[in-house]
C-alpha cells in the first residue's frame, strides 16, 4: 500500500516477521494512516518507539514484538461491526455470509463506517495487511 513500508525483520528467533510502518512526515508520524485517527481503527494501530524499531532492524526484534500487542487477526475482530462489515457485499462475489476483516476476508472487502475516499482505501489496505498477518505500526515517541 502506498504510504507504508513493509519490512522483514532479520530476527530468526521470531521467524523473521514482517511489519508495515507508516511513512511519517516531520509534522505527523502517522503519514497516510492519519485519516484513521478519531475512528475505531486508531486504537488498533500500534505506536512504537524509534529505539524498538531500530533494534528490530538490527536483528533484535524482541522489544518491538512486545510493543505490538495482539496479532493482526485479533485486531480485526475488535472493530465495531459498522466498520468491519462489508460495505457493498452484493458486488463482492467472493464474500461469504460473514464478510469481515481477518484470515477469510475476500479481496474485494471494503469496510463500512467511511464514505468512499481516502479513509476507506487506507482501512482496506490495513485490513489486507492484517489478512497476511502483518502488523501495521506508527513509529514515534
Amino acid at each position: 500500500m502506498k504510504g507504508l513500508v513493509v519490512t522483514k525483520l532479520p530476527d530468526p528467533r521470531w521467524g523473521e516477521p514482517r511489519i508495515a510502518r507508516a511513512i511519517g512526515t516531520d509534522s505527523d508520524p502517522w503519514g497516510v494512516l492519519a485519516v484513521l485517527r478519531e475512528t475505531p481503527w486508531e486504537r488498533l494501530i500500534s505506536v512504537v518507539p524509534h529505539h524498538a524499531l531500530d533494534q528490530a532492524l538490527r536483528g533484535h526484534a524482541t522489544p518491538l514484538m512486545r510493543e505490538l500487542g495482539p496479532p493482526p487477526a485479533a485486531l480485526a475482530r475488535r472493530l465495531p461491526v459498522s466498520y468491519a462489515a462489508c460495505k457493498d457485499k452484493d458486488s463482492c462475489a467472493s464474500a461469504g455470509a460473514k464478510c469481515l476483516p481477518g484470515p477469510e476476508m475476500p479481496e474485494c472487502w471494503t469496510g463500512g463506517g467511511f464514505p468512499p475516499g481516502p479513509a476507506s482505501e487506507v482501512a482496506s489496505g490495513v485490513a489486507r495487511l492484517w489478512k497476511e498477518g502483518v502488523p501495521v505500526v506508527v513509529v514515534g515517541g
